[in-house]
C-alpha cells in the first residue's frame, strides 16, 4: 500500500534505480543512436566538403571568365582586329598557367581566330556548339569535355563569354582549359588524403579526377552517380569505389556552371575510430550511472533542503511577507528562488504602481471635483441672486456674462472627458479634408484672444512661406491648437508672450508654440502628455484643469499621422511645444476648408420663425422651458409635451410643422416616438423632427437619423443654432423681408 505522500528524496532513490535497472537496454539503444548521428553527421560533413569543392571549381571559372570578359571588352575585338587579338593573347596567356588556349569564335562556330595553337576543329567534339550558346544566351559557359584529335595534350573543357557591342552579342571569346588544371585545383583542396574527389559535366564524363585521373577521365561516370544525382542538387550514398572499396559518398551540383562534385571516403577510415569511441563511450556511461546511484540519496537531500527553502519562500510570499529563499548549486532550483525573489520585486512593484494609480486617481477625483463645483458655485450662486433680485445695480449684465462663462468652461470639460473617452476605445474619428493650417491657427487664436487680453499677453504669429495645406480633421486641429495656446496663456504670467511659428519643409508642416511662461518642471517632462498628469496637483496647485488638453493634443496629432513634443525653452523661460504634421503634397485650391465661427453677441436671433408650428418633447423641465423660451423669443408657436405619451396625445388633434423630441426619456424613448410619428395616417407622418439630445456621439447621431430624425442636435444648445435649424427644416416659411439675415 503506497503512502499518500511521499518525500522528494525517496523520490530521487526511486529515480536513480529506474535509471539503474534498464541500463543494459538503455546502453544499447543509446549506441543504436548515437551511431545513426554519427552516419547522419558523415553524410553532412561529405556534402559540405563537396559543396565547398565546388565552390572552389566556381571560384576558379569565375576568376577565368573575370579575365576573359576584361579582354573582351579590349578595342582588339571591336572589327575585330585579329592580328591585335593574338597579341593580346600572347600577352594574356603567359599569366593564364591554366589556360592552353585563347579562341574567338562566331555565332556559326567559326573560329575566327586562336592563340596559340591556331583554329583547332572541335566541330564533332561536346563542345560543338559552345560559341553559339554564349552568344545565344549572352552568358558565360562551361562545356562539356572534349578531345581535340589535332591537339596533343588530353581532354579539355571550353571557358567562353560572350563579347557584346553596343548592347548585342558579336561573338564569343573562350579559353580552353585541360582536364589536368582542374585535376591540380581538385588535389589543391583541403580534404583527407584517402578521400577521392571528381568532378562531373553534364553529360555525366568525368572531367577531372584527384586520383587516377589518367584512367578514369573521360570515363562515364557509375550508374549508381547518374541515378541518385538526376534531378537533384546534392545528396549522399553509400557505394563501392571504381577500386572495389566500401566508401561513403556524397556530390554536390553548381547552381552556375552545372559542373558536379562528387566525393568518396572509405567506410574502414570513418568507421574504425568511429567504433572504438563509440565502445569507450559505452564504457563510461556504465561508471557514470553506477556512480550516480550511490550518489542518489546525497543528491536528494541537498534537492530537499533547497526545495523547503522555496516552498517556505513560497508560502511568505503568498502572505506578503518579505521573501529571502536560500541559493543552490542545482541551477533549476537556484532560477526557482531567483525568480520567487523577482516575484517579490515585482509584486512590491506593482503595489506601488497601484498605490500611485490610486493616488492619481484620488487626486483626479479631487481635481475633477473642484473644477466642477467651481463653475457650478458660479453658475448656481448668480442664478440663484437673479432669482430673488438681490443684485445691485450694474450687476445683472456681469452675472449673465459669469453664468455663460462658467457654463462654456463645464461644457469643456465634459467635451475633453468625452474625447477622452473616445480615444481610449477607438472611436475617435476624424472627418479629412484639405486644411489650410494657418487658418486652423487664426482660428484657434481668435478663440484665446480675451483670456490672452486680460493677461496683458502678446501673442505674435510667423508663417513661413510656402503651401501649407495638409489632410486632416478641421476642428480637431483647431483643437490641437486651441488647446496648445490655452496652456500657454495659463502658464504665462501677464505681461508676458506667446509666439506660434509655422514652417514646411518638403514633406511635412509644423506648428511651435512657445511661451514665456514657467516652464516644465524636469521630472514632469516625460509625463507631459499623459492623461490626468499635472505639474502641480493638489490643493496647492496654482492652475485649474483636469490635466486632459495635451493629452488629447497627443492622441489627435498621432491620428493625423505626426508628432508632438515638448521643451523648456534654454535659457529663455517658458516652454515650447512643437507639433509636425504630413503636408500635402497636391491640395486644390478649391477643396480648402472655410472657418466660420459662430458670433453670438448676446442679442436675440435675427432669423424669424413667424407663423412656424413647432412641437417640444422633453422630459426636464428646464431643458423643456429653455427650448420652449427660445423658439417663441424667435416668432414660432410652440407646444410641449414632458413624455412620448403626451406628445402622441398632442398629435391626435395638431399637426405642427416640426417636432423637436429629446432621445432619452421614461417609458418610451424618442427612437420610439419617431417610429409612432412616421406610422401616423396623413400629413402628421411628414412632420420634419429634430433630435435635441445629450447622446453626441457619431454612432447616437447614425441612430437619430436612422429612426426617423432629419437632424440631430447635441446639448447644450445655441440658440442661434436651434433656430436656424429649424428655419431650414421649413424653408416655405419665410420670415419679413426686414428681419432676414443679410449675407456679404
Amino acid at each position: 500500500m503506497l503512502p499518500a505522500k511521499v518525500g522528494l528524496r525517496w523520490v530521487v532513490v526511486a529515480l536513480t534505480l529506474s535509471i539503474v535497472a534498464p541500463l543494459g537496454p538503455l546502453s544499447a539503444a543509446s549506441l543504436q543512436r548515437a551511431w545513426r548521428r554519427q552516419r547522419e553527421n558523415i553524410d553532412r560533413q561529405n556534402i559540405q566538403t563537396a559543396r565547398a569543392i565546388s565552390i572552389g571549381i566556381d571560384t576558379a571559372v569565375e576568376t577565368t571568365t573575370a579575365a576573359l570578359e576584361v579582354f573582351a571588352t579590349l578595342h582588339a575585338l571591336d572589327v575585330p582586329d585579329l592580328a591585335a587579338f593574338e597579341n593580346l593573347a600572347r600577352r594574356l596567356i603567359v599569366r593564364q598557367a591554366d589556360w592552353s588556349s585563347i579562341v574567338l569564335a562566331d555565332s556559326a562556330n567559326h573560329v575566327l581566330a586562336a592563340f596559340p595553337d591556331g583554329g583547332a576543329d572541335v566541330s564533332h567534339s561536346p563542345a560543338a556548339g559552345w560559341a553559339d550558346t554564349v552568344i545565344t544566351t549572352g552568358r558565360p559557359l562551361v562545356s562539356n569535355l572534349f578531345t581535340l584529335a589535332d591537339v596533343p595534350g588530353g581532354h579539355f573543357v571550353m571557358i567562353g563569354v560572350p563579347v557584346i557591342r553596343d548592347g548585342k552579342v558579336r561573338l564569343a571569346l573562350g579559353a580552353r582549359v585541360r582536364s589536368d588544371r582542374l585535376s591540380a585545383i581538385l588535389r589543391a583542396q583541403q580534404v583527407p588524403p584517402n578521400v577521392v574527389v571528381a568532378l562531373v559535366d553534364s553529360s555525366n564524363r568525368i572531367v577531372a579526377r584527384s586520383a587516377l585521373e589518367n584512367a578514369y577521365v573521360g570515363t562515364q561516370a557509375r550508374q549508381a552517380l547518374v541515378s541518385i544525382a538526376t534531378g537533384r542538387m546534392e545528396g549522399s550514398w553509400e557505394t563501392v569505389s571504381r577500386e572495389g572499396v566500401p566508401t561513403y559518398a556524397a556530390f554536390s551540383r553548381s547552381a552556375k556552371h552545372g559542373l558536379l562534385v562528387a566525393i568518396a571516403e572509405p567506410r574502414d577510415y570513418v568507421d574504425g575510430p568511429v567504433r572504438r569511441m563509440l565502445w569507450l563511450l559505452a564504457g563510461v556511461w556504465v561508471a557514470i550511472l553506477a556512480a550516480g546511484a550511490g550518489l542518489g540519496l546525497l543528491l536528494g537531500q541537498a534537492i530537499v533542503r533547497a526545495m523547503r527553502s522555496a516552498s517556505s519562500a513560497a508560502m511568505a510570499l503568498a502572505r506578503g511577507e518579505p521573501v529571502a529563499p536560500a541559493g543552490s548549486r542545482i541551477s533549476e532550483i537556484d532560477d526557482l528562488a531567483t525568480g520567487l525573489r523577482e516575484a517579490a520585486m515585482t509584486l512590491e512593484a506593482r503595489n506601488r504602481e497601484r498605490d500611485e494609480a490610486s493616488r492619481l486617481k484620488d487626486e483626479f477625483l479631487m481635481t475633477i471635483s473642484h473644477e466642477l463645483r467651481t463653475p457650478l458655485t458660479a453658475i448656481y450662486g448668480w442664478s440663484r441672486m437673479l432669482a430673488t433680485n438681490q443684485l445691485r445695480d450694474g450687476q445683472h449684465d456681469r452675472a449673465l456674462v459669469a453664468i455663460e462663462r462658467n457654463a462654456k468652461a463645464l461644457g469643456q470639460l465634459v467635451n475633453d472627458l468625452l474625447d477622452v473617452s473616445r480615444v481610449v476605445s477607438g472611436k475617435l474619428r476624424l472627418d479629412v479634408q484639405a486644411v489650410t493650417l494657418p487658418e486652423a491657427v487664426a482660428a484657434a487664436i481668435d478663440a484665446i484672444r480675451p483670456a490672452a487680453i486680460a493677461k496683458n499677453i502678446t501673442v505674435a504669429t510667423t508663417v513661413a512661406p510656402g503651401e501649407m495645406t495638409i489632410s486632416g480633421d478641421a476642428g480637431r486641429l483647431q483643437q490641437i491648437v486651441w488647446n496648445l495656446l490655452s496652456n500657454a496663456v495659463r502658464f504665462t504670467p501677464p505681461g508676458g508672450r506667446i509666439d506660434i511659428e509655422i514652417d514646411r519643409t518638403v514633406d511635412s508642416v509644423s506648428i511651435a508654440v512657445r511661451d514665456t511662461g514657467t516652464g516644465i518642471a524636469a521630472d514632469f517632462l516625460p509625463h507631459v502628455f499623459e492623461r490626468f498628469r499635472q505639474g502641480g496637483a493638489g490643493t496647492t496647485r496654482a492652475h485649474g484643469g483636469l490635466g486632459l488638453g495635451l493629452a488629447i493634443v497627443r492622441h489627435l496629432t498621432e491620428l493625423h499621422g505626426g508628432t508632438v513634443r515638448a521643451e523648456n525653452n534654454t535659457p529663455a523661460p517658458g516652454a515650447t511645444f512643437h507639433v509636425v504634421l504630413p503636408a500635402r503634397s497636391h491640395a486644390l485650391a478649391d477643396q480648402k476648408e472655410v472657418w466660420r465661427r459662430p458670433l453670438d453677441d448676446g442679442r436675440p436671433p435675427a432669423i424669424r420663425l413667424d407663423g412656424i408650428e413647432i412641437l417640444v418633447v422633453d422630459d426636464d423641465l428646464n431643458a423643456r422651458e429653455l427650448v420652449v423660451a427660445v423658439l417663441e423669443s424667435a416668432g414660432a408657436e410652440v407646444r410641449a409635451a414632458a413624455s412620448a405619451e403626451d406628445a402622441l396625445m398632442l398629435l391626435e388633434t395638431w399637426s405642427p410643422d416640426v417636432l423637436l423630441s429629446d432621445i432619452e426619456m421614461p417609458g418610451e424613448d424618442g427612437y420610439a416616438l419617431m417610429r409612432k410619428v412616421r406610422a401616423l395616417a396623413g400629413t402628421r407622418s411628414q412632420i420634419a423632427a429634430v433630435a435635441l439630445t445629450a447622446h453626441a456621439r457619431p454612432e447616437d447621431r447614425v441612430k437619430a437619423l436612422e429612426a426617423g430624425y432629419e437632424w440631430h442636435l447635441a446639448k447644450p444648445i445655441e440658440p442661434v443654432e436651434l433656430v436656424s435649424v429649424v428655419r431650414t427644416l421649413c424653408p416655405e416659411a419665410m420670415p419679413p423681408a426686414s428681419s432676414r439675415l443679410r449675407v456679404n
